[in-house]
């Protein structure tokens, strides 16, 4: 009795095996859905009636989503890894052995060991369904494809593309599948049936197969004669992109070099070898980890019960800054109409041509054409007043932090808009309770903290007030996903989450200059550990103005424990450095190079140096102490939620798992201990929380076994 697959046979020997997952909305290759499709391969290679086996789904949008990822994050020792991948290896590879053809029929994600499968097949049709993904992203969750896909793939594609497709851990959509020759054929979901059999008609005539396997990959000259050249410029890129930090991508390019010179079945068990090995590091742990993260966050409404989200269908910006424009282009690429407010008409012209900017990048990397630019754009209207407002669902102020400011404008906004309509605030540190007291309305009052540059940064913070509704965070969360973004619930405290653990950790670092330190070697040393740029070249990037000014929010709110460095406020206040988009800020920049600012350098004339491990230790640390703090007050529901927020938010290191999962490897009894030791040094704000001292206590860390 078959749980998880359904089998039919037609009269003309046509099978069919159908994959319906009984008890998940996706289909998955566990290791019961293995097992029970090793048993219908046997019966199948044992039936002289079969003339040819299609592999289809019965779930829309998916064929088959992978491997269960939970029985690899389960895998602690190499032999239970091996056993494992060379299960279902053999059961994949008794596909391929079957004397019919063999076809998959993709009309949805076929990721992962559900692709491996698809390449088992003789054959492969795709759709043109908008959910057809077709790919091998198990670099991305820190293994690789590990039941045949590397071998098989580089058969059927060549050396170059294989790799390529594989370290980038790309998802095509049909179309794009069928021009790189991973499927034989992508058709129109509403002509699937009808190409279906027009495809099987063709494989059964020698004409017919023969042209669809013309259209295969033929070794090209580089591939032959030019395979070292290959490897050396991926391994260049590789090197470049991950800085060494993630095994897998150095480990794919390592295997497909090894079998060169292997046949299939050698070159299989390499690649069983190095799955099993990248299987059980701590990097595949914690990318692992990130995923299911994500996969919640996916799920989570934020709201915690079935709360229904207001259907927007027009949108406003207010503000046309950076935030402003970015926010502006978000709502035009998901095609929201969308009306912006500005001071002036020049105003206008610059943050256009930003969202313009946006949209030739995306053209760039062939993802939109220029006339689905032209479409987009003529979503996107703009006035210096406050006519056509009326009918927005949803306003986004991004505007100065000024609370004065923003509160005269919301006055207004009260009086211009549907008292139905949501107001947003994009600030990155101001209270939103205290933003909404003069408001009419203030349940429909809510933070959304975009992340600048916003058609890059993943993470939004939504922000409830005390009067915020739920059906208000319900609705901007169901935007931001409607966006492509990850949105995380947070507190209203000042600096919400990300700021209140970033801001201390780029303030120590400025304390260490101060005290004689050099800024290069400490920003060097961040970018060692993983971090995307170190503390200096971030608040460059950012801007001395916008990173002094919420510094100073957080000196407010949170007293002596978040002071700032005197020497932040004259290198903003006195030498009026703003950062990289004026050209000078602890870095100087001129067109695409940048050199230490001197001027700032001088600053300090009493040199002092730390070593490498207290230096690390004052800024990692300095972060963990804060997190520990906003989880105890319940600024964030979990650490996961914490440490996607950082990851996203930040950039700290995905395969070092987040903030406090760096904090539990390191161990949380040696986390306190350091922390001490810091604080007797350097004062109060390293004394350890409440919280860690009690994980220490009971022997808890931040993440459960």
């Amino acid at each position: 009795m078959m749980k998880h697959l359904k089998y039919s046979q037609d009269k003309e020997g046509v099978a069919t095996i159908l994959f319906d997952h009984a008890t998940l909305d996706v289909n998955l290759l566990s290791e019961e859905v293995l097992l029970e499709l090793e048993v219908l391969i046997e019966k199948l290679s044992q039936n002289d009636e079969l003339k040819t086996v299609l592999f289809k789904s019965a779930k829309e949008g998916i064929f088959i989503a992978g491997a269960d990822i939970n029985e690899i994050k389960s895998l602690t020792t190499q032999e239970q890894a091996l056993a494992k991948v060379r299960q279902g290896r053999r059961i994949l590879s008794s596909i391929a052995t079957l004397k019919v053809p063999t076809i998959a029929i993709i009309d949805g994600a076929a990721l992962g060991g559900g692709f491996e499968l698809a390449l088992a097949c003789d054959y492969r049709i795709a759709t043109e369904n908008p959910k057809c993904k077709i790919g091998l992203p198990e670099v991305s969750l820190g293994v690789m494809p590990g039941f045949g896909g590397t071998v098989r793939l580089r058969e059927l594609i060549g050396l170059q593309k294989a790799m390529e497709l594989i370290l980038g851990s790309k998802q095509l959509n049909g179309k794009k599948a069928e021009h790189l020759g991973l499927v034989d054929a992508c058709v129109p979901s509403g002509y699937l049936s009808f190409k279906e059999a027009e495809f099987i008609a063709a494989i059964n005539s020698e004409k017919g197969r023969e042209k669809i396997l013309s259209k295969r990959h033929k070794p090209t000259l580089l591939e032959r004669l030019g395979s070292a050249l290959i490897f050396s410029f991926t391994e260049k890129e590789v090197a470049k992109k991950t800085k060494g930090k993630y095994p897998a991508p150095l480990e794919v390019i390592h295997h497909f070099k090894k079998i060169q010179d292997m046949n299939f079945y050698e070159a299989l068990e390499s690649e069983t070898q190095s799955f099993a090995k990248l299987a059980l590091t701590p990097e595949s742990k914690h990318l692992i980890s990130l995923f299911f993260t994500s996969e919640r966050l996916k799920h989570d409404s934020g709201v915690g019960k079935d709360v229904q989200a207001k259907p927007l269908h027009r949108a406003a910006v207010f503000g046309g800054g950076t935030m402003g424009s970015g926010i502006l282009w978000l709502f035009s690429k998901i095609d929201i109409p969308v009306r912006l407010k500005v001071r002036g008409e020049q105003q206008i012209a610059e943050t256009l041509q930003a969202v313009n900017k946006n949209y030739m990048a995306i053209k760039k990397r062939g993802r939109l054409s220029q006339r689905e630019i032209e479409l987009k754009l003529d979503l996107i209207s703009a006035d210096t007043g406050f006519r056509g407002f009326e009918m927005s669902d949803i306003a986004i102020e991004a505007i100065v932090e000024d609370v004065s400011a923003k509160e005269t404008l919301y006055k207004i906004l009260e009086t211009q808009l549907d008292k139905e309509a949501i107001i947003a605030t994009n600030t990155s540190s101001l209270s939103v309770s205290t933003l909404a007291r003069s408001l009419k309305y203030p349940e429909r009052f809510v933070g959304m903290h975009f992340f600048n540059p916003v058609n890059r940064m993943p993470l939004v913070e939504v922000i409830r007030g005390d009067k915020t509704s739920d059906g208000s965070v319900a609705t901007v969360i169901a935007l931001a996903k409607r966006a492509g973004k990850t949105p995380i619930v947070v507190g209203d405290c000042p600096g919400f989450l990300v700021n209140r653990l970033l801001i201390p950790y780029i303030v120590e670092a400025v304390h260490m200059f101060e005290e004689g330190e050099s800024f290069e070697r400490i920003d060097t040393l961040l970018l060692d550990f993983g971090m995307p740029m170190g503390p200096f070249r971030l608040v460059d990037e950012v801007g001395l103005d916008v990173g002094y000014k919420v510094a100073k929010v957080l000196e407010e709110g949170y007293g002596s424990r978040m002071k700032t460095a005197p020497i932040f406020e004259c290198i903003y206040s006195d030498m009026g450095l703003l950062g990289k988009k004026k050209g000078r800020g602890f870095y100087t920049y001129i067109k695409n190079s940048s050199e230490v600012n001197e001027a700032v350098n001088a600053l300090v004339t009493q040199k002092h140096s730390f070593s490498d491990d207290e230096i690390l230790d004052r800024t990692l640390l300095v972060m963990v102490n804060e997190a520990s703090r906003a989880l105890e007050e319940g600024v964030v529901d979990n650490a996961a939620y914490l440490d996607m927020a950082m990851v996203m938010g930040t950039g700290f290191p995905p395969f070092r798992g987040g903030l406090l999962a760096y904090a539990d490897e390191r161990g949380i009894e040696s986390v306190v201990a350091r922390l001490k030791v810091l604080s007797t040094l350097y004062g109060a704000r390293f004394e350890p929380s409440r919280l860690l001292m009690t994980m220490v206590q009971e022997k808890r860390k931040f993440y459960k076994e």
